[in-house]
């Protein structure tokens, strides 16, 4: 199973990606990030290997959450995953 763990930290929105399957190869993969707020893309980063990202939200409040695109290195094929919606209203 794979999922992006979301959570807020100093600012930031922060993303990973939580893998708990030993057949999963992380290096077969580039991975991009889509931030959303109030479901409306503002921020992006291309594919790279991390399998973690930040946002910086500064006064952004509602909701969040973060699209990965996993593109297979070998294929150029891809999959997406979706984080749960993570709600700062304060």
């Amino acid at each position: 199973m794979i999922y992006i763990n979301i959570f807020e930290e100093s600012d930031k929105i922060v993303g990973e990606i939580i893998v708990d399957s030993y057949f999963f190869e992380k290096n077969k993969y580039d991975y991009a990030y889509y931030f959303f707020n109030n479901g409306k893309r503002v921020s992006g980063l291309s594919y790279s290997n991390s399998m973690e990202v930040s946002f910086n939200i500064n006064d952004m409040r509602g909701d969040f959450y973060i699209k990965c695109y996993f593109r297979d290195k070998r294929d150029d094929s891809k999959i997406i995953h979706n984080s749960n919606i993570l709600s700062i209203n304060n």
